[in-house]
């Protein structure tokens, strides 16, 4: 009796209903054949509803979501490395290379612009802030203070000093600038020497990665089932401290929500010419992790293997998003750090001048370079803004615990804004797959009918042509062949033309002189490689007899 008084019933209870819901989810997917966007949106509401069952005290579940995180935190740096390395040796273009690298850093600057300026324009008529007494905490400012760095520490850090530790310490921009510089000596020997082997090798680990990475995006729906109770039941402990705060956990909310779909979907319609809903269907599994981890770096995984569903560029993909995860970020360098200038202005009674806002917005932009896709960075940006204006660091200490909140949306608005630079870029770039995009937008990507090309069953026989996939595309060959589908087949699928990709769900098997196209009913969101023009993990290499 001893170990058993030890148990605790509510932790027992809550593990038990954690179970059910898994088992409930399993069966919706299962059997109901529930989409995965929908299924994450669903288990995140189950989440909550189990905090508030339980009162909050689901503090037991926080294993099963740290494993998680720590899983796909895992598979962040290996993904960046290979995939860039892999991307750069297939477009085998340094002019092309400068044109994403310039378009991404561009575009998720200005994203971050666009924040800045909204939230002045919002919190300064708003008087945000104004008769609040905030408490100056000097000791705890101390710490904050230590989390932050002088500028050419940050840019410093910009740079490798040894790639197993950047690898292992999830360095992003040091892996990138690694990965890049291998990529171009690799294109640039292969004009003399063949470099086929180091090409291969890169391209056949990427498909191993994404594998893997497929394995735990499949359980994001349960993870989100815990990661939603646990932050739920943070945040209502914290509710009696922050009713004198709630102007600015409101607006936190209400601004980075505006952030991540009215302006993401204003330039996805104008600039990209991407249809916003289309695109917000297909990401919402990636926005909704990234609500419930506060981690645009845990969330990376799953954000490049959705943009891959809507005809998003591989080169692109796996340049542009991890680089969204260290530069730009909305919503923890844009809407926080100026919410929180203006709300301590305002309680301080500081007569800011128009040149003074001036001066805080280009130093929340420079802020935003280098800003770590983690829980917690919003306060440290913060901290790094107030330091450089000269606001006293001690009066963001009140603030920690709306932070922490407004770190959800915050985080979802970055990553939003990363997978829109992303479409931004492919589509300038003219790497975007509108054959892909046509399918998602008609949802025509999943459960398709098979079809057979067959010259014995008397469809009309054409000449063989190429199906453009990236090279070393998971499960396709750079050589994958097709035949056109013969008119009569059905007017659902259209023709296989030269410079069309095969669409996911569906695999290509060459049997005799048969061409099979054939749908996989297993394939709904089955993991997409990122900008493999659709070509689904479950496709088979197709080889001229």
């Amino acid at each position: 009796m001893g170990a058993l008084s030890n148990i605790d019933p509510t932790a027992v209870a809550v593990w038990a209903s954690a179970v059910v819901l898994f088992a409930l989810i399993a069966v919706l997917r299962a059997v109901f054949k529930l989409n995965f966007s929908l299924l994450t949106v669903l288990a995140l509401g189950l989440g909550i509803a189990l905090s508030l069952v339980f009162d909050g005290q689901v503090d037991s579940l926080n294993l099963l979501g740290n494993i998680y995180i720590n899983l796909i935190t895992a598979l962040v740096a290996p993904l960046i490395f290979v995939s860039i390395i892999s991307s750069i040796t297939y477009v085998g273009s340094l002019k092309k290379l400068r044109s994403i690298g310039l378009r991404s850093v561009g575009w998720l600057l200005l994203t971050n612009l666009i924040a800045i300026v909204m939230t002045l324009g919002v919190a300064i008529p708003l008087h945000i802030g104004s008769g609040v007494k905030l408490v100056d905490d000097e000791s705890t400012a101390g710490f904050l203070t230590s989390q932050t760095a002088p500028l050419d520490q940050v840019i410093l850090n910009f740079f490798p000093k040894n790639i197993v530790g950047d690898l292992s310490g999830n360095r992003v921009v040091p892996i990138i600038i690694t990965a890049t510089v291998l990529a171009i000596a690799i294109v640039s020997v292969g004009r003399q020497k063949d470099v086929s082997i180091v090409k291969r090798f890169f391209e056949q680990t990427k498909d191993v990665i994404y594998k893997a990475v497929g394995y735990v995006v499949e359980l994001t729906p349960y993870a989100v089932v815990v990661l939603g109770a646990t932050s739920t039941a943070a945040t209502t402990s914290k509710a009696d401290a922050l009713l004198a705060l709630l102007s600015i956990l409101v607006l936190g909310f209400v601004l980075n929500i505006i952030q991540a779909f009215v302006v993401n979907g204003l330039l996805l319609k104008f600039v990209a010419h991407v249809p916003p809903l289309t695109f917000f269907k297909a990401v919402l599994p990636a926005q909704t992790t990234a609500f419930a981890t506060q981690s645009s770096v845990a969330t990376l995984p799953l954000s490049i293997r959705q943009l891959g569903t809507v005809g998003v560029g591989a080169d692109v993909a796996n340049f542009t998003t991890p680089i969204g995860t260290t530069i730009g970020m909305p919503g923890c360098a844009g809407v926080w750090p100026m919410l929180s200038a203006v709300f301590t202005i305002n309680a301080l009674g500081l007569g800011y001048s128009p040149v003074s806002y001036v001066a805080l917005a280009v130093i929340g932009l420079l802020s935003s370079i280098g800003t770590a896709g983690v829980p917690g960075t919003a306060i440290v940006t913060a901290t790094t803004v107030f330091t450089a204006v000269g606001l006293p660091v001690q009066l963001l200490v009140p603030l920690v615990p709306v932070s922490n909140i407004v770190g959800m949306p915050s985080t979802m608005a970055n990553v939003s804004a990363a997978v829109t630079c992303a479409a931004i870029v492919s589509r300038q770039t003219g790497e975007f797959d509108e054959g892909v995009l046509d399918s998602a937008r008609a949802g025509r990507h999943r459960h398709r009918a098979g079809v057979v090309v067959s010259p014995a069953g008397g469809a009309v026989a054409a000449p063989v042509v190429p199906v453009a996939a990236p090279l070393g595309a998971v499960g396709v060959a750079a050589s994958v062949v097709a035949s056109p589908v013969a008119a009569g087949v059905g007017a659902a699928h259209k023709p296989v033309q030269p410079g069309f990709a095969v669409t996911p769900g569906l695999s290509l098997t060459l049997h005799q002189s048969t061409l099979r196209v054939q749908a996989d009913d297993d394939a709904d969101d089955a993991p997409v490689p990122v900008g493999a023009c659709g070509i689904s993990a479950h496709a088979a290499t197709a080889k001229a007899a």
